[in-house]
């Protein structure tokens, strides 16, 4: 990119920001990792671990920090590029995209600006942002710059290697600006997809998303058509797609996370300003949102013509994470945690479990955390949340001897064979699209 060693600032060092840096620094930049969060910080710099799970991150970190890579809760100053990842949650009071820290972020590191920086926006924001919010407060502290908004778009658990091989879109403020993205992330992959405007590059973001929220959704509608015929979906489901070319329908599930979840908000919150309502993202949210309170419904229906009374019923959730494959610990988003909430405003005690969460983040969440012995033991039911590998290994039919009688299975993602619990009397079983059946 030039001839001097070229310094980089990744802004946010969160599960976006710090496998971003220390990829760069892996490749030669000189990379400081800026954060606001100094214990999480501190905690990296003396351990050299994340808190959170990533593919090959650890050892990244190992080879790069204290080397080519620094981790501080202060500003660089005169950095050649200026990378913001920070996240743009949905604020729970109006259900909107914040994107307070967005502009908090670009407030921090302007006045940092040496000659001529390269701002990259890769957060998930509303279309507009990049020129609305970003553009202005650059010019407020510098005349020559570049500017390009590149979203990430990679798999939380699996960043680092979809990062050296997935697609990169580029959108620049202006040629110069393209180039000189380009020329960044040319470094970190070959494939670079460059389009007409800051605002494309927005939308794609949102594009890539909101179509897998819309797929998933279609799923669990022929889901929930099917619990209401009393059919199977995962039957017909497969049998409609098996070597049919025209059919490639996804297995119904809770459709969590902190991107699936509020992406598809973002691109419904950016269309407000133009007047248009996107009616299939908009019903197909709901239907994806829906899904845990349906779940909910579902328990406490059965719990009741159990003829229990729901303050004395346990329940154990397994999977706390918002998704199991690849593995993670991340909760952000997880359908666990409105399914948990209501079955909890009716006073069913509710147990927590997860192959990865830590039990104290299960706590502080509001279950009892426990292992899955502890869990299933006395269980009136018990919800399998995720397909994290794990559940495989597991000896399940064993752990579900333990539970009352008769108890509640619900297997969300259809991990487990029916048959394998025919011979535990009183065993009901459940999953997303199909109906609960005695065993």
């Amino acid at each position: 990119m030039s001839d001097h060693e070229v310094t980089v600032c990744v802004v946010g060092t969160g599960h976006v920001g710090l496998p971003l840096a220390a990829v760069l620094a892996d490749l030669g930049y000189r990379v400081t990792g800026y954060d606001t969060n100094d214990g999480f910080i501190t905690q990296v710099n003396v351990t050299g671990h994340a808190d959170f799970s990533e593919e090959g991150l650890d050892e990244l970190l190992q080879r790069t920090l204290h080397r080519r890579l620094t981790l501080s809760s202060s500003v660089p100053a005169s950095q050649d590029i200026y990378i913001i990842t920070v996240g743009t949650p949905l604020d729970p009071a109006t259900g909107r995209p914040n994107l307070e820290r967005v502009r908090q972020a670009i407030r921090q590191i302007a006045p940092r600006f040496g000659p001529d920086p390269l701002v990259v926006l890769r957060s998930t924001v509303s279309i507009g942002t990049t020129r609305g919010i970003v553009l202005p407060e650059i010019r407020r502290h510098s005349t020559r710059f570049g500017l390009a908004f590149c979203p990430e778009r990679t798999i939380e658990g699996r960043a680092i290697p979809e990062m050296r091989s997935l697609p990169q879109i580029v959108g620049g403020l202006d040629a110069h600006s393209a180039d000189r993205a380009e020329a960044l992330f040319r470094t970190i992959t070959p494939k670079l997809v460059r389009v007409s405007s800051l605002e494309a590059a927005e939308m794609i973001k949102l594009i890539n998303n909101t179509y897998r929220d819309v797929t998933f959704a279609f799923a669990n509608e022929m889901a929930l058509i099917a619990e209401r015929l009393g059919l199977v979906a995962s039957e017909l489901i497969h049998a409609a797609n098996f070597d049919y070319p025209r059919s490639n329908i996804p297995r119904p599930g809770f459709v969590a996370g902190p991107c699936l979840e509020k992406d598809a908000v973002i691109l419904i919150d950016s269309l407000n300003y133009v007047d248009l309502a996107p009616r299939v993202v908009e019903a197909a949210r709901s239907i994806n949102g829906s899904l845990p309170d349906h779940v909910a419904d579902r328990l406490l229906q059965e719990l009741r013509e159990c003829r229990r009374t729901l303050t004395e019923a346990k329940v154990l959730i397994s999977g706390f994470a918002f998704k199991g494959r690849p593995p993670t610990e991340d909760v952000r988003g997880s359908a666990a945690i409105p399914l948990m909430r209501r079955l909890q405003e009716h006073g069913v005690e509710v147990w927590g479990h997860d192959f990865v969460t830590q039990e104290k983040v299960i706590a502080e969440l509001g279950a009892h955390a426990c292992g899955l012995d502890d869990g299933f033991d006395g269980a009136d039911a018990v919800v399998v949340m995720n397909n994290h590998p794990a559940y495989t290994r597991a000896d399940i039919v064993t752990l579900a001897e333990k539970m009352r009688r008769p108890g509640l299975l619900f297997d969300s993602w259809s991990l487990f064979a029916v048959e394998n619990f025919r011979a535990i009397p009183g065993l009901r079983y459940g999953s997303i699209g199909t109906p609960f059946t005695t065993l």
